[in-house]
């Protein structure tokens, strides 16, 4: 019986794991069958959306709703097993949000259900090289989650990192316990092809399983009778949004651009931005925006059906009349100089 390698892609919001994740579509689609399974961390399904639109030929399926480990853990295997039916695949990628716990989807992916159908392969695991801080990393449980599940780091944006920030990050992943498989540095999502051989899963079956069966057991063993809520750092406080629009509706791209980066940079009514971005028609073109971590990047879209745009705020939820409302506000010259200004 074939199995079905099986890559998972995970790391914090902003990363870069979908642009991974087109990047070796664009260069592998025509040659393989490959599904996606993509879980959104927001409500319109930005991220499959945009695969589908960009490499028609993939078949991609969208978990929504933020974090897969905690609305739809036990969908996971059901959703797998339609993309394996749907399709005589030759390869499987799975993309975690940036909220969810990767060792759980792991644990998950090696049980009963799965395990002769897919070939789980090395984790790999995305990190922003800009965002490096060795004491952030070891102190902030929410990176912890990451590293402890990988068994491939890869330092992503080393374009915008300084060469002595990409040494640490490097000597920094060569210390942590268990050693990783490999520790990859790049930019703009491109990740070297060998990440995607099947390895014949020996990684997880001989150093990783032990290792990530570890990690679970310490990350859960003291909140038996508690919710599952608490089994891995999200934070309470964070809410997702979106809207979808016809696609009719065109906007002013120097109003929209401006306006997005206004309320990621000032927020909303004391709620703070955490992360946008969308597919919107404007006098320029389709365009797909996003903002992460107060960087800003557009391309051209290939989805053209609707506009659509998801974010994440701290600490309330912000509505969709609100983003609206902001994003068609007159552009105030001198509001835009004091923005770039304290930018």
């Amino acid at each position: 019986m074939a199995y079905t390698p099986c890559h998972i892609i995970a790391g914090p919001l902003g990363v870069g794991k979908t642009t991974a994740i087109l990047d070796y579509l664009r260069q592998h689609a025509a040659s393989q069958r490959v599904g996606v399974l993509v879980n959104d961390f927001g409500p319109v399904g930005l991220d499959s959306t945009t695969l589908q639109a960009e490499a028609p030929g993939t078949k991609v399926l969208n978990v929504p709703g933020g974090c897969i480990c905690c609305t739809m853990l036990s969908e996971l295997p059901n959703c797998i097993n339609r993309l394996l039916s749907e399709q005589d695949l030759d390869r499987l990628i799975i993309e975690p949000s940036g909220m969810a716990s990767p060792a759980q989807v792991i644990d998950l992916l090696r049980g009963a259900q799965l395990q002769l159908k897919i070939n789980l392969q090395p984790a790999v695991v995305m990190l922003n090289t800009v965002d490096f801080d060795e004491e952030t990393f070891e102190r902030m449980g929410y990176y912890q989650m990451f590293c402890e599940a990988a068994d491939i780091l890869v330092f992503n944006r080393c374009d915008q990192a300084t060469e002595p920030k990409i040494e640490r990050a490097r000597q920094w992943a060569g210390k942590l316990d268990p050693p990783k498989l490999r520790v990859v540095t790049t930019s703009h999502g491109q990740l070297p092809a060998e990440l995607f051989e099947d390895s014949g899963g020996a990684s997880h079956g001989d150093q990783s399983a032990d290792h990530h069966h570890h990690h679970h057991e310490h990350e859960h063993g003291h909140h038996h009778g508690h919710d599952h809520d608490h089994a891995h750092d999200h934070d309470p406080g964070v809410r997702p949004g979106g809207f979808i629009l016809d696609s009719s509706r065109r906007f002013d791209q120097e109003v929209l651009l401006i306006n997005l980066m206004r309320i990621c940079y000032q927020g909303i009514e004391g709620n703070e931005i955490l992360r946008l971005k969308g597919v919107f028609q404007t006098n320029s073109g389709w365009q797909s925006i996003e903002i992460a971590n107060q960087e800003v990047s557009f391309r051209p879209s290939a989805h053209r059906r609707d506009n659509r745009m998801e974010w994440l705020t701290k600490p309330g939820e912000v509505a969709q009349e609100q983003i609206l409302e902001e994003i068609d506000r007159p552009i105030n010259r001198q509001e835009i100089a004091a923005l770039l200004e304290n930018g």
